[in-house]
C-alpha cells in the first residue's frame, strides 16, 4: 500500500558462548580434531615424563656425580678457636687425611673424633659452606696445673700426657697415687679459693693414698694439712696469718695444721720462736 513503511524484520541476537578452562586433554584433542596429529596425544604419559621421571632423573644423575670425590672437592679449610695453649699447626695433618673429598662425602663425625682426641682439645665442630668451604671450631681446654712431672691437668680434670714449656714454673704440680684427676682438680680450686688474699702462690698440691693433704708455697713452707677437716684448717691458719703469723712468714719452715684447736709452726733452719718474735721487736721498736 502506498504511503506505508515496510516493517523491519527483527535482528537476532548473538549468543557468546563462554569459553571453556584451559586443560592439557582439550588442548591435545583440539590439535587432534584439526589434524595437526593423526592421533591423540597421552598426556597423562606427557605429565608423568615431565614432571616425575625428568626430575627424578636429574636427582639420580647428580647424586651419581657427587658421588665422585673429585667432584667438588674441599678447596678451603678455616681451623677458628680462642687458642692460648694448642698448637693449631699440629691439627693439620690430622685434617688432610679427611678433606680429600667433598662436603657431601665428608665423614664429619670421625673428624670430629680425631680431633678430640688430640691433646688440649674439649671438643670440635663442623660447619660445611657450599660448595667447598669447611670451618672447624675449636674449643680448648684450660691447663691447671702439672701432673708429676710429663704430665698436666685440664680446668675439666682431664689427665693430659703432655707438657706445655711456657708454663713451666707458672702452674703447680700435683701429686696424688690414683689418677683422679676432676677430684684433685676441684680441692685445688677449692684450696686456692679458701686461700684467697695470701700474697705466696701455691707450688706444689699432693694427696697421699690415705686422702691426707699437703700443699708447698713459692717460699719453700709447707702446710700439712690432713685427711679431715681441711677448710676448717687452712681458715684458722689464714686467721693466724693475719693476726701476726704474716709477719714472720718469711722464717717458718713448716706448719702443721692437723691440731684440734690450733697448729704447730716449724722454723728455718737455726730458728726458734724467741729468736723469730725478738728479731720482729727490735726492727718494729
Amino acid at each position: 500500500m502506498i504511503g506505508r513503511r515496510p516493517k523491519k524484520r527483527p535482528q537476532a541476537t548473538r549468543v557468546r558462548r563462554k569459553k571453556p578452562p584451559f586443560t592439557w586433554r582439550r588442548f591435545f584433542e583440539v590439535f587432534s580434531v584439526k589434524g595437526l596429529i593423526k592421533k591423540p596425544v597421552p598426556w597423562r604419559l606427557l605429565a608423568w615424563v615431565f614432571f616425575v621421571i625428568i626430575p627424578l632423573a636429574m636427582v639420580i644423575a647428580t647424586y651419581q656425580w657427587i658421588q665422585n670425590p673429585e667432584h667438588l672437592r674441599i678447596t678451603s679449610v678455616e681451623v677458628t678457636g680462642d687458642f692460648k695453649v694448642l698448637n693449631k699447626s699440629k691439627l693439620e695433618p690430622v685434617i688432610a687425611p679427611f678433606i680429600r673429598t667433598n662436603l657431601y662425602l665428608l665423614d664429619a663425625k670421625a673428624l670430629e673424633e680425631e680431633i678430640e682426641n688430640q691433646p688440649w682439645v674439649s671438643s670440635a665442630s663442623m660447619t660445611k659452606v657450599w660448595p667447598d668451604k669447611l670451618i672447624v671450631k675449636i674449643y680448648e681446654q684450660k691447663p691447671v696445673a702439672y701432673w708429676g712431672k710429663n704430665k698436666m691437668l685440664a680446668d675439666n680434670g682431664e689427665i693430659i700426657d703432655d707438657t706445655i714449656e711456657t708454663e713451666k714454673g707458672l702452674l703447680p704440680v700435683l701429686y696424688s697415687p690414683d689418677d683422679k684427676g676432676r677430684e684433685m682438680a676441684n680441692s685445688f680450686l677449692k684450696i686456692r679459693r679458701w686461700m684467697k688474699g695470701f700474697p705466696l702462690k701455691i707450688v706444689e698440691f699432693k694427696r697421699d693414698s690415705r686422702g691426707s693433704w699437703k700443699i708447698k708455697l713459692e717460699n719453700g713452707m709447707v702446710l700439712k694439712i690432713g685427711r679431715d677437716h681441711q677448710k676448717r684448717r687452712i681458715r684458722r691458719f689464714m686467721v693466724g696469718y693475719q693476726q701476726g703469723l704474716g709477719n714472720v712468714i718469711k722464717q717458718i719452715s713448716s706448719v702443721d695444721l692437723r691440731y684440734t684447736n690450733g697448729f704447730a709452726v716449724e722454723w728455718k733452719k737455726g730458728l726458734s720462736a724467741d729468736s723469730v718474735f725478738d728479731a720482729t721487736k727490735r726492727k718494729k721498736g
